[in-house]
């Protein structure tokens, strides 16, 4: 989900340092990646975070290829002392590496447009079906580590357990998404 602002470079820049010197951005979302936790032209209110700092589970805001992007964290990794994130939108297949230092901000509140004019509503961003299904299977991940077995191939290809597994989880988060509430 990109952020309804211009794409230029100039405007992350600005994104950045409202939020160094305010401590908060609010900002129009455009795109339909997180529905339905987040709409197309609903505002979200955001917090300065460091990649560092995210929980698996939490939305945030990231410097993508060519524009800000809005997505969940779903896997973290740290490798060589660098920290590599891999984000994914609720409603998009498609999952997106990034490094720890690309991420502005972390979503804290959401709000949602009412049926008539100033009937809106602020509502917290909490913790959904999704971001506990990514945070129990994160943590399956790092209890099981030492014992899962090691990539045979030497061209990194996974085995028909490490396929079964990934088509597992594929159809766990797809089943898990239909629970997402609608907040209209």
């Amino acid at each position: 989900m990109k952020l309804n602002l211009s794409d230029e470079p100039l405007t992350v820049d600005l994104l950045t340092e409202a939020l160094r010197r305010t401590g908060s951005a609010i900002v129009a979302v455009n795109g339909t990646s997180m529905h339905p936790t987040l709409q197309f032209g609903w505002r979200v209110y955001l917090r300065p975070a460091r990649g560092e700092e995210l929980k698996v589970g939490d939305i945030a805001v990231f410097r993508g290829e060519r524009y800000l992007t809005i997505h969940r964290l779903v896997w973290k990794d740290r490798t060589d002392g660098a920290v590599r994130l891999v984000f994914r939108g609720d409603y998009n297949r498609l999952r997106e590496r990034v490094d720890a230092s690309a991420v502005i901000a972390r979503v804290v509140a959401v709000e949602v447009p009412g049926m008539k004019r100033g009937m809106e509503r602020v509502i917290a961003i909490e913790p959904d079906i999704l971001a506990y299904f990514y945070r129990l299977s994160f943590a399956f991940f790092r209890l099981f580590r030492p014992i899962l077995p090691k990539p045979t191939a030497q061209d990194g290809r996974i085995g028909p357990i490490g396929r079964a597994a990934r088509a597992t989880f594929a159809a766990a988060e797809r089943f898990l998404s239909f629970f997402l509430p609608e907040r209209r």
